[in-house]
């Protein structure tokens, strides 16, 4: 950034947007070249494969240079691992945070952080939207569940500072949602969570992995659209745009110098309360340095200009301005001396890495004999992988644990029910297995879909023998206690079937540990 930049071209370098296709459309490369745009963020749309997105980005950086700061654009991506992964083709996707958790292992999360952040650097990308440090301690939140390490908070600091330093040896990690969106029953992307806990509550549990990732040097933080009465006592102020919470807290109190990124500013939380323009000039006064608008051209339009206006009409001062541009352009030349090495995409060596993460997280809760398999013939009941909320991706995989039993020579019928499960579909499949010697059953967070639930309560009532496989939060064990056996996945992405099997078939014993409190 050699020559002095104008008022816009430093309002551009805080702006970071999205695009719906999968190659640059021209009102992006307008934008970069004309307005200086800091930052893309993309999303599963945007990617085929590692070489197209590697291709994407490198264009992307092409127009960048010949952007009036001449620097590289920030490229951000959410690739968690587990239910939230991006770029899933020819790439090592890691299982999910909460499987992470259950391993109880930093050592092993900074390698598998690692593995990722070399992936993604490899393609281009140079910020990872991750990691997740939110303490997942309500059973019924419906958006961070299984993206959370898990409900203590010693455990989420550790295994997020862990991450951050496997992420951050190839690119910019991200700590999120701050300051936490664990306690919440209400996903942000549809309305405007609230959490009520006073500032000793809030100080105990929700902050602490924050403070353990400002400590590990965590180069950005992401905030939430979630509101904090105890911090903010405008209730139209969600973190995002509240400066007793960016500013006098997250900077003044906690010490924060690097980056203050928006959760994307098109979530319902905040379009429901306020234009994009009041919206992104309300997120820098609050003390942010990039404003994320993910997807809509006029609404990333409409927030430039209002915060170009709100500085001329002098409600944004100049040296706001500064300060964020300045911590920006920190951003990118600290990108600049990470070492340019060469980096490897999906080797074998890295798929097995996340293979043994998978196996050390599986978890036995518990089992009355049922394992290892003595039965070469069953029922295979499996809810349908796919996304239980926006910000997951929907899961392509064909193959489930059936195929894979099939694969290992066991004789499987097999059966699919979506989340939800209708009386009929219930009745037909408690027929099926009323007095089957043994029926498994692939479940997903049950305890927050009655007809599922009830299925899985009704079959251990009539089958002889039942081992139930949680693919997603193992909460869901409080509404059928009596199951004979429970296994906690963690996960329904086809990584996790393997390992699975080899645990069904005593080739492996369980390592995991619950990194969740069901009491």
């Amino acid at each position: 950034m050699g020559k002095n930049l104008t008022l816009e071209e430093k309002v551009g370098q805080l702006m970071m947007f999205g695009f719906k296709q999968r190659e640059v459309p021209e009102y992006i490369k307008e934008f970069i070249l004309q307005h200086n745009l800091g930052g893309i963020i993309h999303f599963s749309r945007n990617i085929v494969d590692p070489e197209q997105i590697k291709g994407v980005n490198a264009e992307l950086q092409d127009l960048a240079r010949q952007s009036p700061s001449g620097t590289d654009l920030l490229i951000s991506v959410d690739q968690e691992g587990g239910s939230v992964a991006r770029l899933t083709t020819g790439v090592s996707v890691s299982p999910g945070n909460m499987g992470l958790g259950a391993t109880k292992n930093p050592q092993l999360v900074e390698e598998v952080a690692a593995i990722m952040g070399e992936e993604l650097r490899a393609v281009g990308f140079n910020v990872n939207l991750a990691p997740c440090v939110d303490v997942n301690n309500n059973p019924l939140n419906p958006v961070i569940g299984v993206r959370s390490y898990g409900s203590e908070p010693s455990l989420v600091g550790e295994l997020g500072k862990a991450a951050i330093k496997g992420f951050q040896r190839h690119l910019l990690a991200t700590a999120k949602h701050f300051p936490g969106h664990g306690d919440t029953n209400v996903d942000s992307h549809l309305s405007m969570p609230i959490i009520t806990h006073d500032w000793e509550r809030l100080s105990a549990v929700e902050l602490p992995p924050f403070e353990q990732a400002i400590a590990a040097g965590v180069e950005v933080i992401l905030a939430a659209h979630v509101l904090f009465p105890a911090l903010e006592s405008n209730p139209r102020l969600p973190a995002t745009l509240s400066h007793n919470v960016l500013t006098k807290l997250l900077r003044e109190k906690l010490g924060f110098t690097g980056l203050i990124f928006t959760d994307c500013m098109e979530m319902e939380a905040i379009t429901k309360q306020y234009s994009m323009g009041e919206a992104a000039v309300l997120a820098i006064e609050a003390g942010v340095d990039m404003v994320l608008i993910s997807h809509t051209p006029e609404r990333q339009s409409e927030a430039y200009w209002a915060v170009i206006d709100a500085v001329k009409s002098g409600r944004i001062s100049m040296e706001r301005i500064e300060e964020s541009y300045a911590r920006v352009k920190k951003a990118k030349e600290t990108l600049a001396k990470m070492e340019n090495e060469p980096r490897t995409i999906g080797s074998q060596a890295h798929f097995e890495v996340m293979r043994q993460t998978v196996r050390e997280s599986l978890t036995v809760v518990q089992d009355r004999g049922n394992l290892p398999l003595q039965q070469q013939e069953f029922v295979v009941i499996e809810t349908r992988a796919q996304a239980t909320s926006i910000a997951e991706e929907k899961i392509n995989d064909a193959q489930g644990l059936a195929d894979y039993l099939r694969g290992a020579g066991f004789r499987v019928q097999g059966e699919k029910i979506g989340l939800t499960c209708s009386a009929d579909e219930r009745k037909k499949l408690v027929e099926l297995t009323t007095n089957q010697p043994l029926v498994i059953i692939v479940s997903q967070d049950a305890h927050r879909y009655e007809g599922q639930s009830e299925l899985i309560q009704e079959i251990i009532e009539v089958a002889q023998e039942v081992i139930v496989i949680g693919a997603r939060t193992p909460y869901e064990l409080n509404f059928f206690p009596q199951a004979p056996t429970y296994v906690a996945a963690y996960s329904n992405r086809s990584v996790v079937w393997e390992p699975l099997v080899e645990l069904l078939t005593g080739k492996i014993q369980a390592q995991g540990k619950l990194p969740v409190s069901l009491g």
